[in-house]
């Protein structure tokens, strides 16, 4: 029988028996705390459909309809889209969408990519990678990272070729309000710029927010805009690499199956089984149960790196909290701090912008057990520079 309790039952112990990249990247007495992985287990009825599709060997070339279908009804009934299963395309994981996104949006080397600062690295690595040049869209944290759409207007001009939007946002935990998202619509409609949204994210959102789909807000913005989602982060599912990306302007998803043939060739069968399984509607008792592990965490997590006289930026969404350390040393040596003598392993933040200059990156999705001793370990460490 189910128990809830198991989403608070990881152990360090526990966690450094099992595989996987965020518990051994460093010396086996730090506590792996920088990768955007959960330390939950496996939903049940996710591993009950992987066992299944290897015994029934669901391991050919096969179709990924039933796949699409399940997506089309989560996005459909969660987000309020319109989408048919035609209008979804399944890609490995959700950073091939920004390849693809790039590509479609008819740029050439040298034209202009909106990003923001901070924002998730691959963001930057996929403008890097198809020759463009990075326009910041800066977030302040002292403006608890508002998106200021009059700050947006002035760095659009004839080179810009797309907005890259993350929501909810990595690494600062915004959930963005309808306004800023319709303030975005505007200006995309306005200039004719395509929207790349990564909403990977939108089923970890705090305090009954509502996430919002910047497609649904009008079939004008929609003809602009791809949307990606995956099974990462809610399900702890990475090591699948399934993402699917929404296009309801028929034109633009002929287009990017055009360019993405031969290059990108969706995902695994496992996979999709596996994607099937989580996007039903009956999965949602798991999500509600994570969501209030997660509200735990975060109040113990706030609470504690307040005391410790941090700056916290308000988490509303996702599982990654994003403190300021306000201490006299430059952020490099509080990187190697943190990880060396604290034995705390979190991901640096200058990784997503120079505005991440001092904070650092803490996936809290754990047990009250770790996020204590990691907090524990992390004030010791702080109080020795008091001294």
């Amino acid at each position: 029988m189910y128990n809830e309790d198991v989403l608070n039952s990881a152990t360090i112990e526990g966690m450094l028996a099992a595989p996987g990249n965020k518990w051994h990247r460093d010396p086996s007495d730090v506590i792996g705390m920088w990768l955007a992985d959960p330390d939950f287990p496996t939903a049940p009825f996710i591993k009950k459909a992987l066992i299944n599709a290897v015994q029934d060997e669901d391991l050919l070339y096969g179709s990924d309809i039933k796949a699409r279908e399940a997506m089309v009804e989560r996005v459909n009934r969660k987000n309020g889209f319109k989408l048919t299963k035609e209008d979804i395309y399944v890609t490995q994981g959700v950073i091939p969408a920004m390849w693809l996104a790039i590509q479609n949006s008819g740029a050439l080397p040298g034209d202009e990519i909106v990003v923001n600062d901070p924002m998730y690295a691959p963001f930057f690595t996929a403008v890097e990678t198809c020759h463009m040049k990075p326009a910041f869209w800066k977030l302040h944290e002292e403006e608890a990272y508002k998106f200021d759409i009059e700050e947006l207007k002035k760095i659009i001009n004839k080179k810009t070729k797309l907005i890259f939007i993350c929501n909810p946002h990595n690494p600062t935990g915004r959930v963005m309000t309808k306004a800023e998202l319709k303030g975005i619509a505007d200006v995309a409609i306005d200039n004719k710029i395509n929207v790349m949204v990564d909403e990977l994210w939108d089923d970890i959102v705090f305090d009954e927010r509502k996430h919002v789909s910047l497609a649904t807000l009008s079939p004008e913005i929609s003809d602009l805009t791809i949307t990606s989602w995956g099974i990462s982060k809610t399900w702890g599912l990475p090591g699948l690499q399934c993402g699917y990306m929404g296009v309801m302007n028929k034109a633009m998803m002929t287009n990017c199956q055009k360019l993405a043939k031969g290059v990108l060739r969706g995902t695994t069968t496992l996979s999709l089984a596996a994607a099937q399984a989580a996007l039903d509607r009956h999965s949602e008792y798991w999500v509600r149960d994570i969501m209030k592990q997660l509200h735990v965490i975060r109040g113990i997590a706030t609470r504690r790196f307040t005391e410790m006289g941090c700056t916290i930026p308000e988490l509303q969404g996702t599982y990654l909290m994003f403190p300021r350390f306000n201490v006299e040393m430059e952020h490099e040596k509080l990187y190697k701090l943190v990880l060396e003598k604290a034995k705390v392993g979190l991901g640096t933040g200058t990784e997503f912008g120079p505005e991440g200059t001092m904070h650092l990156r803490m996936t809290i999705a754990t047990s009250e057990a770790i996020i204590n001793e990691a907090l524990d370990r992390i004030e010791k460490t702080l109080n020795t520079l008091k001294k």
